[in-house]
């Protein structure tokens, strides 16, 4: 009985600290939290010059990074850098080398996901010159009548 009474007494108390800590969260502003915001600009001329690839990780080799296995998609480092150099991140990994070892590695590595807002401004640029050769293909086909 009392066991049961003191379950009950910690999940209330867990419940109501998740409680408390989220009442106390701060809203930060987007406006404030993000400075010099600028339009992406270019980005079809810089997109034309990376190469998407299909790759493997070395797995056997690497066994300690856990890597995923089979083919991954992607770009290389060195082919992203010149162009999106704020796009590639350097990241270390912590792995067990014995007993009582561990060593860590760094490698670098295209953060994809900051390719999207990219993809998307390219896309509008691409629109835009769409419909211009559209009414061009319309005041074409006008004096053409």
């Amino acid at each position: 009985m009392k066991r049961q009474m003191l379950m009950k007494t910690a999940a209330l108390g867990l419940v109501l600290t998740v409680c408390a800590m989220s009442v106390s969260a701060q809203k930060i502003n987007e406006k404030e939290l993000k400075v010099n915001v600028d339009k992406i600009a270019n980005s079809t001329q810089q997109l034309k010059n990376l190469e998407p690839v299909t790759f493997q990780y070395d797995t056997k080799k690497f066994n300690y990074l856990e890597l995923p296995a089979g083919a991954q998609y992607g770009f290389l480092v060195s082919n992203v850098l010149p162009e999106f150099p704020q796009m590639v991140a350097e990241v270390s990994k912590q792995y067990n080398a014995g007993k009582n070892d561990s060593k860590v590695v760094k490698y670098s590595e295209v953060q994809t996901e900051s390719l999207i807002p990219v993809l998307v401004a390219a896309i509008k640029e691409q629109q835009v010159q769409i419909d211009l050769l559209k009414k061009e293909l319309d005041l074409l086909k006008e004096k053409s009548k």
